[in-house]
């Protein structure tokens, strides 16, 4: 329980595991990240889904971000390839909203960052946050919303998709080792 507590106030505080934290590699197209160990790492569709966090009854899926390789970001934009002016939709319809599956994403969200972010010595990511809403299923809108980070690497092929504000993931990022 301490050690839980340690690791989450300093990836809170700081953005990065606390010093002596047990972490282990997670390898996906040549990007070595290292990652707390309690992380859960499973393979999805298109890349891998890391899981950080609990898994909520209403959510869409468990707390955690997506890395996602090229055939995931040739679907990312309604069936069409990722653009990083755009937000991230895999898929060519309605997706259930993250926090609460009773609810659809209002698409497009709205842009509140971009720019490029390290992911590694003498990398640069594409960066976009966008704030998504939710809305019923006839569309009447809802104050339930939340905020869509992605980090794409055009040539290594690999875009980080984290809908859950996972603290530390761009720190995690930023020291990422390259094979």
């Amino acid at each position: 329980m301490l050690t839980t507590l340690a690791v989450t106030a300093s990836l809170l505080l700081t953005g990065a595991p606390a010093h002596g934290t047990a972490t282990k590699p997670l390898t996906f197209r040549g990007m070595t990240l290292q990652i707390p160990k309690t992380w859960k790492v499973a393979k999805d569709v298109w890349g891998l889904h890391v899981k950080t966090g609990r898994c909520d009854r209403r959510a869409a899926e468990c707390r955690g971000f997506h890395l996602v390789g090229p055939e995931g970001i040739s679907y990312g934009r309604h069936g069409n390839p990722y653009r990083p002016d755009a937000q991230y939709h895999p898929g060519n319809g309605l997706s259930a909203c993250l926090p609460d599956k009773r609810y659809v994403e209002d698409f497009p969200g709205k842009l509140l960052e971009s720019g490029l972010r390290p992911a590694g010595a003498g990398r640069k990511a594409a960066y976009s946050v966008w704030r998504v809403g939710c809305s019923t299923q006839t569309g009447k809108w809802t104050s339930l919303s939340y905020r869509e980070r992605v980090w794409y690497l055009p040539t290594s092929k690999i875009l980080v998709f984290d809908q859950w504000s996972t603290a530390g993931l761009g720190s995690i990022l930023g020291r990422a080792s390259w094979s």
